[in-house]
């Protein structure tokens, strides 16, 4: 095992070694399952992944009906993200919120995609609701996380065409997913 020094501000130290206690684990170990969450493995270290990539996702979710891509990270960030709109006046919406929400954070509870789905706003006090002001992102967890293998699974997993709107009214109709 590989030996490096961290010196941490006292208060960090502090939040560390009460956190570590409470779970009953050494400082060391905490501090392992930590980076293991945020530091990418070293098969992924490769920022080409990314640039090849995002570009693919962009285009999926730009076919998911109620949709827009409005922005995204620069190909070259290793921690990328995509920030999109979505229509809540289009029928399926919703059901589209769901799908996302369960494919891109909780496919599996085992292997979860290193992917985060969240909506995003400014302060709705300022501005307006949700119709003008409330946004979706999709974050990558830890970097170079391959966006095409995050548009394959939402491929796998969303309807089919994903851009048939008769697909996601029949699957909703069902009262189940096909995924």
């Amino acid at each position: 095992m590989a030996s490096l020094t961290v010196e941490l501000p006292d208060k960090l130290a502090k939040r560390l070694a009460d956190e570590a206690k409470l779970l009953n684990i050494s400082e060391q170990a905490r501090i392992v399952k930590l980076l293991e969450q945020y530091v990418a493995l070293r098969e992924l270290l490769n920022p080409r992944i990314v640039e090849r990539g995002l570009p693919r996702l962009v285009e999926f979710l730009n076919r998911i009906p109620a949709v827009k891509v409005i922005s995204f990270s620069k190909p070259s960030e290793p921690q990328w993200w995509v920030k999109l709109d979505i229509d809540i006046e289009v029928e399926v919406a919703w059901q589209v919120v769901q799908e996302l929400g369960f494919v891109l954070n909780y496919i599996s509870l085992r292997e979860r995609l290193a992917t985060v789905f969240m909506p995003v706003s400014p302060p709705p006090y300022l501005n307006g609701g949700p119709k003008e002001f409330l946004s979706w992102a999709i974050e990558a967890a830890v970097p170079f996380v391959d966006p095409a293998t995050i548009a394959a699974q939402l491929e796998a997993s969303l309807p089919n065409p994903v851009d048939d709107l008769n697909q996601w009214f029949e699957e909703n109709e069902d009262g189940d997913s096909e995924s």
